[in-house]
């Protein structure tokens, strides 16, 4: 794999212009320009109970967007508890896309430089959220980058047959270059999930596929808890 200075910029824009609700037909467009996500049932005893509505921010077209977006509610009338249906872009917690939070982490993460000072990857990235913000998203990803890295491998390992997935890595993995820079708390982690965001850049360019359509597959490989997924 060429050094990885990386896929550039100009490559990932590529693969990450648009968000999954421009992509997926799970999304619906209301008549107010609003998002709505209706999923599946839950089971054969779960009604439909309404929505209820999340701000959110987006990407389309490479311009970061606040949507909002409106989640099928269900309910069991027996036991008397609801729950709802969540996109595979919506990670628990944060008011973001998983295409933007993963956008984050890659940008950090993958220039060497500093939290202050990295470079966006589109430009108005940094309205969906702070610095600070993005470093609570890194360190919540670190807790489970083992699971994110083999959920990742596994999309791409998939959608690669028959071809070895090494091939698209011919030159390896590198270690993000802050590393070199910096001390982290937990350098091993660091570098686990790092390598996670390279194959699945590396593997959507290779396999000319939309980022977020690779993130949502591997969100369907994803073992861990539900609540702890980041990207």
């Amino acid at each position: 794999m060429p050094e990885i200075d990386l896929p550039l910029l100009e490559a990932v824009r590529g693969i990450a212009g648009d968000g999954l609700h421009m992509l997926s037909s799970g999304y619906r467009r209301r008549p107010d320009g609003s998002l709505q996500y209706d999923g599946e049932r839950p089971g054969a005893r779960w009604h439909a109970h309404g929505y209820f509505a999340v701000g959110m921010w987006m990407l389309a077209d490479g311009v970061v967007r606040r949507a909002v977006l409106y989640k099928r509610r269900w309910l069991d009338p027996d036991a008397k508890v609801t729950c709802h249906s969540r996109p595979p872009d919506d990670p628990v917690g944060a008011r973001s896309s998983a295409l933007v939070v993963f956008l984050a982490l890659w940008a950090w993460l993958s220039c060497g430089a500093g939290l202050r000072t990295y470079e966006s990857v589109f430009p108005d990235l940094d309205l969906a959220m702070s610095r600070r913000t993005v470093q609570r998203w890194l360190r919540r990803a670190l807790l489970q980058a083992r699971k994110t890295q083999q959920a990742i491998r596994m999309a791409v390992i998939e959608r690669s047959e028959p071809r070895p997935v090494e091939r698209l890595f011919p030159q390896g993995l590198p270690p993000p270059r802050g590393l070199l820079r910096r001390h982290w708390k937990d350098p091993l982690m660091v570098g686990r999930l790092f390598r996670a965001l390279v194959i699945a850049v590396a593997g959507s360019i290779a396999l000319q596929l939309p980022l977020p359509i690779l993130l949502a597959e591997a969100r369907g490989r994803w073992d861990g808890p539900c609540d702890s997924l980041v990207i």
